[in-house]
């Protein structure tokens, strides 16, 4: 298990400049190539079989517990979360209709790349959302993370997206592929944005993963900064649940 690994992103609230910290760039697994056959889908789908999924939301809407997810799906430890622990999470909390988990997706690491050329965060962002609007967005979420390439190396190619997208089990890949490419993902891209204000407006840094985990409907929660291990979950997890 790996953990209190961060990928920095420097926020300053008041304008709309975001700065970003040195990013540690850790080797993930990449895909060998563009065609969809080459697609890693190891267990995501049978993970997250049976489970209700609408918009950014995984699991029971009326769940005691939310967990929000922030993150990039071009941040290494982002991709380390979502394999470390992220299943553990799934199968005793989400599976069981004690947790929900909410995707709050940024993609500010496509300004950490001198030529200003790649857009991968960007690209596999609006896929992520685009398929949402299918109630898909987490298949593809985890098949980025399961698929990531080098950071702003231009990995998020055409065939790239086409393969993510036709690896999901009852996603309609064309359409889901058109619509990333429309103001339709504008909405909750935005909200995101304003979440990770509303949150960690405090922090002169805002950490790619970081988390809010709080009882359903409650204004405040308990911030969690990192891949942490699986217990740092668990343990907050359990303990809104007891209240």
């Amino acid at each position: 298990m790996r953990g209190n690994k961060l990928a920095p992103l420097l926020a300053v609230i008041g304008g709309a400049i975001v700065l970003v910290g040195a990013i540690v760039v850790a080797s993930q697994l990449s895909h060998k190539s563009s065609k969809s056959s080459t697609i890693q889908t190891d267990s995501i789908a049978e993970m997250l079989q049976g489970i209700p999924q609408k918009g950014i939301e995984l699991g029971n809407p009326n769940a005691k517990v939310v967990l929000s997810e922030i993150s990039d799906p071009q941040c290494p430890y982002c991709a380390d979360w979502a394999k470390d622990v992220l299943p553990t999470l799934v199968q005793n909390y989400v599976r069981t209709g004690k947790l929900r988990i909410e995707y709050q997706g940024l993609s500010f690491l496509d300004d950490n790349n001198p030529s200003g050329t790649a857009k991968d965060s960007d690209r596999l962002l609006n896929l992520a959302q685009a398929a949402g609007l299918q109630n898909k967005l987490w298949n593809v979420v985890e098949l980025e993370f399961e698929n990531q390439g080098t950071e702003n190396t231009g990995f998020a190619t055409d065939d790239f997206l086409k393969g993510i997208a036709e690896a999901v089990p009852g996603l309609n890949a064309d359409k889901a592929i058109a619509a990333s490419n429309t103001n339709a993902v504008v909405g909750p891209i935005n909200a995101a944005t304003a979440f990770m204000t509303a949150n960690f407006i405090s922090l002169k840094k805002v950490m790619t993963p970081s988390f809010v985990i709080k009882r359903n409907g409650a204004a405040k929660g308990v911030k969690i900064i990192g891949a942490q291990p699986l217990a740092t979950f668990t343990d907050a997890i359990d303990a809104q649940l007891k209240k």
